[in-house]
Order: C-alpha cells, then sequence, then structure tokens
C-alpha cells in the first residue's frame, strides 16, 4: 500500500485507516472523483465506475455498506418508567395494587433470567410489581 502512495497510486480509505472489514472508498485515478458501485449487467458482477470518466474497476468484494450496531445491556433490557400512559399495553381490573389498593393496573411480560415474568404496574400510583402467580381475589 505505501508502494501505491508513494508512485501516486489510490488506496481505499478503509485501508489507511487500518480498520479491517470496513467498507473502502474508492477514487478514479484520472479525475480523483469518489467511484460508486454499479452493476455490471453484462457480466454480472459488482463495478466500482467513475461518473465523470469511462474508468471502471472490478469490486473485489459485494459488500457496499455496512451498519454495525452496538448495543449495551442497559438499552437491550431498558423498561420505559411509566408504562401507564401505553394505549397498546392491556390493562386489568382484577389486580389488586399492593401500594394503594387500586384495582386497574397496565400488564406486560418480559424475559428475566427466572424465564417469563409478568409485570404490574397500577394505574393510580405507579407502582410496579411482579406477579408472584397468586390467584386472583
Amino acid at each position: 500500500m505505501a508502494n501505491a502512495l508513494a508512485t501516486g497510486g489510490h488506496a481505499p480509505v478503509g485501508e489507511l485507516l487500518g480498520r479491517p472489514g470496513a467498507v473502502k472508498l474508492r477514487f478514479c485515478p484520472n479525475s480523483n472523483d469518489l467511484l460508486y458501485p454499479k452493476e455490471d449487467r453484462e457480466l454480472k458482477k459488482l463495478v466500482y465506475a467513475c461518473r465523470n470518466c469511462d474508468y471502471k474497476i472490478e469490486a473485489d468484494d459485494n459488500c457496499v455498506y455496512r451498519h454495525t450496531i452496538h448495543h449495551t445491556a442497559a438499552e437491550t433490557t431498558t423498561i420505559i418508567q411509566d408504562v401507564r400512559t401505553d394505549p397498546t399495553l392491556p390493562r386489568s381490573a382484577d389486580v389488586r395494587c399492593p401500594k394503594c389498593e387500586n384495582n386497574e393496573a397496565v400488564f406486560f411480560s418480559l424475559t428475566t433470567s427466572e424465564g417469563m415474568s409478568l409485570f404490574f404496574q397500577c394505574v393510580a400510583c405507579a407502582n410496579k410489581w411482579k406477579d408472584e402467580g397468586g390467584a386472583i381475589e
């Protein structure tokens, strides 16, 4: 790569940054414009072509765009603090809040370390509790 740069050649940007697996930008050696991915329908191959001249180069990789999303454990397990106003969640009038004794709550299920768990949030006081599997009174 250093020889290509010293002789006026062009190296893909991904190689310059030293990120393995990065999608590389390519530039036209004639006009220094960006080469855009294009399908060569006759050869059924991906090529990179300059929009200002007839320069084309065959792609060495079929990946033209990579979007990697990294989530932390906290992001994937976050519960909205106040689910009482969520119109998509079901409501139950058959449960009693252990804090204020109100009979209406919103409920939802989550996968926890114990398996699937049913959680409730009181509509009146926003108290949250986990269903322990007891009988309905």
